[in-house]
């Protein structure tokens, strides 16, 4: 399901420009499904198979979740910051940075930073989850943004 590594936008890049309308929370809910399903098949092919199966579960849940289309809801939105947390640590201890030295570099060397193989997929599913979190905050709150103005009109 991976397409190799891709930009991913900032949230405010989603919304510039473009004026808050039901279409556009249309749009917006849209990109969310779809990148839902890359970080559904992210957590499945990626995610799972690293983690001991004492705690796939949360995984599990958050791909079957995002698998289900029901997306647009805080709580889900709360559990991939929990979950992006949990595989910051584990992408963390599977960093190691220390000194290279060079004999041709001004201070003698430089800092040089490794990541062990699963830190490095890790971390490109981290970057898929912060950007479904982006985007079922900006989804949130435009529909949000619609219907509190729509009410002020009135």
């Amino acid at each position: 399901m991976r397409a190799g590594t891709r930009a991913m936008p900032c949230l405010s890049e989603l919304f510039e420009g473009a004026a808050i309308t039901p279409e556009f929370v249309t749009r917006l809910a849209a990109l969310a499904i779809m990148q839902a399903r890359v970080v559904a098949g992210d957590l499945h092919d990626i995610v799972v198979p690293l983690l001991p199966p004492a705690k796939r579960t949360f995984a599990t849940s958050i791909a079957r979740r995002a698998e289900s289309g029901n997306i647009l809801e805080e709580d889900l939105l709360r559990d991939l910051e929990t979950f992006s947390g949990v595989l910051a640590r584990q992408i963390a201890a599977g960093t190691h940075v220390y000194w290279q030295g060079d004999d041709n570099h001004v201070r003698g060397g430089y800092r040089a930073v490794h990541r062990e193989p699963e830190a490095r997929e890790l971390a490109q599913v981290v970057t898929e989850l912060a950007l479904l979190a982006d985007m079922i905050l900006a989804t949130l709150s435009a529909v949000r943004a619609v219907r509190e103005t729509a009410a002020l009109i009135d």
